[in-house]
């Protein structure tokens, strides 16, 4: 016996002092095994450039250059400056150097390119299946299950490129990132931990996982997929960096704010991985102030049909000023589809589509350390998300915005590349309804440019004007249609860009700060002295305080900071049949020209009858001022004579001889005689 245990010492003692003696054959053995490991796990053929092996203090190597090769043009899958491995010390000596077994393997500053191919394929979706042809080393390892006990990456970076945009674009998605495996190989239960830095220069994301043993390549279609247990945290991610994952049109709803989110997976018997988690904002800005919010959502994820997941959200919050809405919402991958329901109590578009802040354009750097800090997705790519399919429900007890308000809010809308538009819908607009269909907001502006098509019945005019300008200068029920266009949301800055046209017909009015009838008294008045009868001129009265319309339509254009009408509006009032022409301002001033055709009626019941009237008095009419203090005037003596000639009875005496004395009398030029 003890000349058996001295031959075994003597025969390791030897083994082990030529494995010594001759390190060049532990890096050969070493490099064929981590580049077969590599390879099979990958699915892309990786290369060593360099390999120094070493005994002390472990067996191990120090590699230069490991790279995974790209197909065709495409940047290395996979590359590291320097990587070290360890061998595990007994089975090498065991098996008389012929079992290598790599320990662990280290890679330093790693660069992962993800490559969205011209066919809309990922160079990603080989990692499992090894390449048509792989790299073996010596050769003698390709029939061995390769696979390594640890696994760690230490400050890696992860690189997105776009072959399907002009020239390749590519940016960086990811980095500083640390990932700790054990086990990694087919057949192995592989977990670990990662921690990177996702849209921010600092990690900001972490994972644990467990996945029951790896099989030897992607599982065929009836094949069990493997168990996976995993938890997903990420704290304080800033939404400002993450609209860089974001499309173009989408960047301008977020302006600020952090993110925490937790996520666990688990296995369903059925095979499929189930999701849950839970996400809240704070300090969250909504291109207006400062909100917080929050979210669960949960998924069903089959393996085999991965391009049907879906995303269901609920119980979706945001508050803030103006900001009440709850809900909620489901994502499907494809096609890629977003829908919502969402409702609340109040929504202030003031505070939610104000203006974004200005800043400075960022300036562009060539330099590495530069790109390494920039986080984003190819332009490209993020264009490509804009085409998501977002339609909802938005229900809302009251939208407002400055002194304007509705409630009852019902609406489809729908969300097109940044540009909202109300498919259906309609609100309560002081008393009456609004049809707000065909209304649209681009989201994309900094100031956002916004079309309003509104089919009103019914509103209460007191109650519009009361609360837009403090005064109800118009009171009646108002209906017609309404098409305005314009760019951002402070209306005393951005009315005199609006333009547009439209319809509106007032029943029942009265404009309480005007009186038409006190204006025409004393025309009236004057007419009659011109025409000689200054008696009945003296029973004139006055009317009453202002203006009653039983109908009034009126068709008009927006432009420049005034609503001009395309045809004479036309009204029915108390003192007769009107029309007026000319333009009135979004400022509420008034530029208006006319004539009132009052009847026989109105101007004999005026004299007391002491005028015979039997026929309307045309009456010229100028307004100006504003709706709050309009100014009214009339035509002169001599304007009003005419119009009073035609309708004076013939009860009276020669009042054609003595009309056209009058008018003589003042039409006479100054010192003529």
């Amino acid at each position: 016996m003890k000349v058996a245990l001295g031959v075994v010492v003597m025969a390791l003692v030897l083994v082990i002092g030529v494995l010594v003696a001759n390190p060049s054959w532990l890096a050969q053995r070493l490099r064929g095994q981590v580049e077969t490991a590599a390879t099979r796990a990958l699915g892309h053929k990786v290369t060593l450039e360099k390999l120094d092996a070493q005994w002390f203090p472990k067996p191990g190597a120090t590699m230069t250059n490991f790279r995974a090769e790209g197909e065709g043009n495409e940047p290395p899958f996979l590359e590291a400056s320097r990587a070290t491995a360890t061998v595990q010390l007994w089975p090498l000596i065991r098996s008389f150097g012929k079992d290598v077994r790599v320990g662990s393997v280290k890679l330093e500053e790693p660069r992962v390119n993800l490559v969205r191919r011209a066919d809309g394929t990922w160079n990603y979706q080989s990692v499992g299946s090894a390449p048509a042809t792989p790299s073996t080393g010596d050769g003698k390892e390709s029939g061995t299950e390769a696979s390594v006990e640890r696994l760690r990456i230490e400050n890696g970076v992860v690189q997105v490129t776009d072959q399907q945009a002009a020239g390749g674009t590519a940016a960086v998605a990811v980095q500083d990132l640390d990932a700790d495996l054990k086990h990694v190989g087919p057949g192995l239960p592989l977990e670990g931990t990662l921690k990177a830095a996702v849209a921010d220069s600092k990690q900001n994301v972490e994972m644990d996982l467990k996945v029951d043993p790896l099989p030897a390549g992607m599982p065929v279609p009836g094949e069990p997929w493997p168990k996976v247990t995993m938890k997903l945290r990420a704290k304080d991610l800033s939404v400002s960096a993450v609209r860089d994952f974001l499309p173009p049109s989408a960047t301008a709803y977020f302006t600020g704010g952090l993110v925490d989110v937790d996520a666990e997976v688990t296995t369903k018997l059925q095979g499929q991985y189930a999701v849950v988690g839970h996400g809240a904002a704070k300090g969250l800005k909504l291109r207006g102030d400062p909100a917080s919010g929050a979210f669960d959502f949960n998924s069903l994820i089959d393996p085999e049909h991965l391009k049907a997941t879906k995303v269901n959200f609920t119980r979706l919050s945001l508050a803030g000023p103006g900001v009440d809405l709850g809900g909620t919402a489901s994502v499907q991958m494809a096609p890629a589809r977003i829908r919502f329901a969402l409702e609340g109590k109040e929504l202030d578009l003031q505070h939610l589509l104000g203006a974004l802040p200005p800043s400075a354009p960022k300036k562009e750097s060539t330099s590495k350390a530069a790109a390494a800090k920039t986080t984003a997705l190819p332009a490209s790519m993020r264009a490509r998300l804009g085409k998501v399919d977002v339609d909802g429900t938005l229900k809302l007890g009251t939208l407002r915005h400055g002194n304007l308000q509705a409630t009852n809010v019902d609406a489809q809308a729908k969300l097109d590349e940044g540009v909202l538009l109300i498919e259906k819908g309609g609100a309560t607009v002081y008393g009456g309804r609004a049809d707000l269909t065909g209304t649209k907001v681009d989201l994309t502006k900094s100031q956002p440019a916004w079309t309003l098509k509104a089919n009103l019945q019914g509103m209460d005019t007191a109650q519009a004007f009361q609360a837009l300008s403090g005064q109800s200068s118009l009171q009646g029920l108002a209906s017609g249609e309404l098409q305005l266009n314009g760019s951002g949301l402070d209306w005393a800055r951005v009315r005199n860009g609006v333009t547009g046209n439209g319809s509106v017909r007032l029943s029942n009015g009265v404009l309480t700060t005007a009186d038409l009838g006190g204006a025409v008294t004393p025309a009236l008045t004057k007419g009659l002295t011109a025409l000689g009868h200054k008696g009945a001129a003296g029973t004139v009265q006055q009317a009453g305080k202002g203006t009653r319309f039983k109908d009034l339509n009126a068709k008009f254009s927006v432009k420049d900071g005034w609503v001009s009408f395309t045809q004479p509006m036309a009204f029915q009032s108390d003192l007769g049949n009107g029309t007026l022409d000319g333009r009135v301002g979004l400022d509420q001033r008034l530029e208006l020209k006319g004539t009132v055709e009052a009847s026989k009626e109105f101007v004999s019941g005026l004299t007391g009858g002491a005028v015979p009237i039997k026929a309307p008095v045309s009456v010229p009419v100028t307004i100006t001022g504003t709706l709050k203090a309009p100014k009214v005037s009339t035509g002169g003596a001599a304007d009003i004579a005419k119009g009073l000639l035609p309708g004076v009875s013939k009860g009276i005496e020669n009042p054609v001889n003595q009309a056209r004395k009058s008018l003589g009398d003042l039409l006479k030029r100054p010192g003529k005689k």
